[in-house]
């Protein structure tokens, strides 16, 4: 979801398109909302429950939109999870509306990574570079993945191809569980497009989409041999 500007365009279809969704999208029958129990994760607010996980918001002083985060558990060990969730290059094959996924640069626990999303009906591509940071990890320890916007330039990029966000970040979490056969996954996103898209609609979209996110991955590591 990237910054929208005018009112011609990309706009007044996102805005058109915005509202033919909102029910669709904002009050999703799988998803219950009302809850404000912080329920163990210091500094993050319960707002649903979902068959894919338990959605958190956490407020941020610089962006009128809130972070938000899933939590689920995958029937496989967390390095396993961290190989899918870092395999930059393959994600088109998988993640929801993600058209063009690639590694443009690699320096120790860094990858630059074009993405190019494709969404349907009137809604304009997104296209960016972020800079995805790895930390120290082990299988008992587990392992943390951070994410954010790259203004670094790389030769034949162009992200003029999509609307690029105003701001973007997030991260994973993967704990060992069940003696570490299973992964206790956290996955946020803090996605500020700008514009004239309400604040608290972004945060349903977004709800939305980390959801579908978590259902994709579980997908794909079901499908994949361990």
């Amino acid at each position: 979801m990237g910054a929208m500007t005018g009112a011609s365009g990309p706009v007044a279809g996102g805005a058109r398109f915005w509202g033919m969704v909102f029910i669709g999208l904002c009050f999703h029958p799988c998803t219950t909302y009302g809850e404000t129990a912080s329920t163990g994760v210091p500094g993050w607010v319960s707002v649903a429950v979902t068959p894919a996980g338990r959605i958190y918001h956490r407020d941020l002083d610089d962006s009128p939109v809130p972070m938000i985060m899933i939590a689920t558990t995958f029937s496989a060990k967390p390095a396993r999870v961290l190989a899918m969730v870092t395999d930059y290059d393959r994600f088109a094959e998988f993640i929801p509306n993600v058209f063009e996924s690639r590694v443009l640069a690699r320096q120790g626990v860094h990858q630059w990574v074009f993405h190019h999303l494709r969404f349907a009906g009137p809604v304009a591509d997104r296209a960016y570079v972020i800079r995805s940071s790895t930390g120290q990890g082990s299988a008992e320890a587990g392992y943390r993945v951070d994410w954010r916007l790259s203004r670094r330039q790389f030769p034949g990029v162009d992200v003029s191809a999509g609307i690029e966000p105003r701001r973007l970040s997030g991260f994973w979490e993967l704990r060992p569980a069940a003696d570490g056969t299973a992964t206790e996954a956290r996955y946020a996103v803090h996605s500020d497009p700008g514009g004239f898209i309400p604040a608290w609609l972004v945060a349903r979209m977004t709800d939305r989409y980390v959801q579908q996110v978590i259902e994709a991955v579980g997908e794909r590591l079901r499908g994949e041999s361990p």
